[in-house]
C-alpha cells in the first residue's frame, strides 16, 4: 500500500508480526517498523509532514535554525542588517531562544516552547523586542524549510508575578508615534542646557544647540567632520554615523542607509549665534588637524581626539548639566534626554520656521512624510474647533 506522500506500507505477514514502511527522503531510502498499524501510523506522522511540505531542515536542531537565521549569507547582499540590528538579534537569540530551542529538532518545536522562551524576558520592553525577533525567526524558518507551523509566532510576553507597567494612555485618534509637546524642550530649555554645559566647555554648549537646530541623531553628531559642514551655506551633509557594538566603535551609513542634507539657523530662537560659532569651530578644527590633536577632523571630538562614546559623554558631561537644570534626577529619571533635542528641531521647523512637513521629513531623515505628520502634527489637532463649527 502506498500513501499519497509516497510512503510504501507493508502489513505484518504473520499474526503478531511487525508492520514496515519505506520511503525516499532527500534521495535516501529510509524505513521504519512498528508492532502495530496504529504505532506505525503515529511514527509516520512527522515523515508525512516533511514529504508534503518540502521542508528539508525539519529534523535539524533549533541551534542550527538560529545559526542560519543570524547568518549574513541568508539575506541578499543589498539587504544586509545594520551592525546594531544584527547585534541585537544575536543577543536575543543567544540569551533567550537558544537555551530553549537549541536541543529540539525543528519539527518538535511547539508554541509552548516559544512561549517559554519569550516569558524569560525580564521586562515588558525586552519582551516586545524578543517577540519581534521570534516573529522574524519563524517567518524566515517557514521560508527556508526549517519550520511548518506559522502559529509559532503567535506568542506574547506574559508577566506572571513580575511587575507590569501601566498601559500607555493615548489620545483618541492619535498615532502611537505622536510626540506630546510636553516631551519636547522649549527654546528656553535648550538654552539652559547649553549654558549648563558651557560651564565645562564652550564646545558642549555648541553641541547642544547644534543638535537641537539641525536634527542630527547622536551617532551622526559624534561622527560629524568639518568636511560635512558648508559654513557659507549653513548646510550639513549627513552621510555617516558612529555606533558602538560590543564595546567597539564602527562608522557606517546613517539610519536606514539614507544620506541627507540639513540646515542650521544663523540664530537660535533664544539668540544663540549658532552660525558664527560653527564658523569659528570649523577654523579651530583645521588648526587641530594641523597640530595632530584631531586627526579625523571631527567637529566635536572626545578629549582624546577620537569619537565620543555616548555612555562616556553622558557620564562625564551630560549628567552634571541634567542635574543642574533639573532635566533628570540622580537616579536618571526625568522628562528629557539628549534625543529630545531632535524633537526640538522638528517642532521648531514646523511651528516657528513654518516649513512644510515634506521638507522637514527630508531634513530630519524620517522614513517618509507620514512619520513626520504622525509624530509632530497629530491627527486630532483642531478636532474640537471643527466639531463646534459643524454643529454651530
Amino acid at each position: 500500500m502506498k500513501t499519497p506522500e509516497g510512503i510504501t506500507v507493508y502489513p505484518a505477514r504473520t499474526t503478531g508480526g511487525r508492520w514496515r514502511a519505506v520511503w525516499y527522503e532527500d534521495g535516501v531510502r529510509r524505513q521504519c517498523q512498528a508492532a502495530s498499524e496504529e504505532r506505525l501510523t503515529a511514527a509516520l506522522e512527522k515523515v508525512a509532514v516533511r514529504l508534503t511540505v518540502d521542508a528539508p531542515n525539519l529534523q535539524r536542531p533549533g541551534a542550527d535554525l538560529i545559526t542560519w537565521y543570524l547568518s549574513p549569507e541568508r539575506r541578499p547582499a543589498d539587504q544586509a542588517w545594520s551592525r546594531k540590528h544584527a547585534d541585537t538579534q544575536r543577543r536575543l537569540c543567544e540569551r533567550f531562544l537558544l537555551p530553549v530551542l537549541g536541543e529540539l529538532a525543528c519539527e518538535d518545536i511547539r508554541v509552548a516552547d516559544m512561549q517559554r522562551a519569550l516569558n524569560a524576558a525580564p521586562t515588558a520592553g525586552e519582551g516586545v523586542r524578543l517577540r519581534r525577533c521570534v516573529s522574524a525567526l519563524v517567518s524566515a524558518g517557514l521560508a527556508g524549510g526549517w519550520l511548518v507551523n506559522a502559529r509559532l509566532k503567535e506568542v506574547h510576553w506574559q508577566a506572571g508575578d513580575r511587575e507590569v507597567p501601566d498601559p500607555k494612555v493615548m489620545v483618541a485618534g492619535e498615532s502611537a508615534l505622536y510626540v506630546d509637546p510636553a516631551e519636547v524642550p522649549g527654546p528656553a530649555d535648550v538654552a539652559k542646557l547649553g549654558q549648563a554645559l558651557a560651564v565645562l566647555h564652550d564646545h558642549y554648549e555648541l553641541m547642544a544647540n547644534f543638535a537641537a537646530y539641525t536634527g542630527l541623531r547622536w551617532g551622526e553628531l559624534a561622527a560629524l567632520t568639518v568636511g560635512q559642514v558648508d559654513v557659507a551655506g549653513r548646510v550639513v551633509g549627513v552621510d555617516r554615523k558612529v555606533v558602538e557594538i560590543g564595546g567597539q566603535l564602527f562608522v557606517e551609513a546613517p539610519k536606514n542607509r539614507k544620506r541627507r542634507r540639513t540646515i542650521y539657523p544663523r540664530l537660535t530662537p533664544e539668540g544663540y549665534p549658532l552660525a558664527d560659532r560653527i564658523a569659528a569651530r570649523a577654523g579651530e578644527v583645521a588648526d587641530e588637524q594641523a597640530a595632530g590633536r584631531n586627526p579625523l577632523g571631527l567637529m566635536f571630538p572626545s578629549p582624546g581626539g577620537g569619537y565620543w562614546r555616548s555612555s562616556n559623554f553622558c557620564r562625564r558631561v551630560l549628567q552634571h548639566a541634567y542635574l543642574a537644570i533639573g532635566w533628570r534626577d540622580a537616579e536618571g529619571a526625568g522628562r528629557w534626554t539628549w534625543h529630545s533635542l531632535r524633537h526640538v528641531f522638528c517642532t521648531t521647523a514646523l511651528n516657528i520656521w513654518r516649513m512644510d512637513a515634506p521638507d522637514v521629513s527630508r531634513l530630519a531623515g524620517h522614513a517618509n512624510v507620514r512619520v513626520t505628520l504622525e509624530m509632530y502634527v497629530g491627527s486630532t489637532a483642531g478636532a474640537i474647533d471643527r466639531a463646534l463649527a459643524a454643529t454651530g
